[in-house]
């Protein structure tokens, strides 16, 4: 198989995965989870959808350039999603990270109402700790940030942190080599690791309750390739 008929296929097969993963959404569409930790898969998930629908819609077009600078965003997504899986406690600090990070852009945007809006932010963060020790009063309510390198540890995902995803950031961050097209010998990588995504995204909403009946035999292709 050549470089272009490789392409070909790997593209169709990530297609037939974003197929899977729209209609594990739509299936779970207007349901009610039963708390965060059931919405953040859903959300995260969604995300993630959105990523790969743009990043075929760019492949198909000839833009592989430009698709690159999905790959890492539906990355993250995975990263956390896959730790609170395993450590669903992590959520707390997720929440409390974002909060943290609010915080920070604020202030430089100099608005008239930037103290009202810290004021919001802050109140808005005592609720949701009140909040979630309420449904969650097993967790340890760690005020500490969780870094994404963190997350990829607790989801045993670190290997995966420091080869691909220290790829696409490359492209993210518009280092010269990338810019160049210096990393472009990397290409083969892209429509696998999206499908990666895809597939992760479909096992997350199978963990909340969606059906996913072709999942198995897209696995079986995925593993195959």
């Amino acid at each position: 198989m050549n470089t272009k008929e490789a392409e070909l296929a790997s593209l169709q097969l990530l297609r037939d995965m974003q197929a899977e993963l729209c209609d594990a959404l739509n299936a779970l569409g207007g349901q009610q989870g039963d708390g965060l930790l059931q919405h953040y898969p859903f959300y995260s998930a969604a995300h993630i959808n959105r990523a790969v629908e743009g990043y075929i819609y760019l492949r198909e077009s000839g833009r592989f350039d430009a698709s690159k600078l999905l790959v890492r965003t539906a990355l993250e997504a995975v990263f956390r999603v896959q730790a609170v899986r395993k450590k669903p406690e992590l959520m707390f600090r997720i929440a409390f990270t974002e909060f943290q990070e609010d915080k920070k852009w604020v202030p430089p945007f100099k608005r008239p109402d930037t103290e009202d809006a810290l004021q919001a932010i802050e109140r808005h963060w005592q609720e949701f700790r009140q909040a979630y020790h309420s449904k969650y009063p097993e967790h340890p309510l760690s005020e500490e940030s969780l870094s994404l390198r963190s997350a990829a540890e607790s989801a045993g995902l670190d290997g995966y942190y420091d080869s691909h995803y220290r790829l696409y950031c490359r492209f993210t961050h518009a280092a010269f080599r990338a810019s160049t097209g210096d990393l472009n010998d990397f290409e083969a990588e892209d429509n696998r690791t999206m499908t990666l995504c895809a597939f992760a995204a479909v096992d997350f909403l199978t963990s909340v309750g969606a059906p996913a009946p072709n999942l198995p035999e897209l696995k079986r292709r995925l593993s195959s390739r």
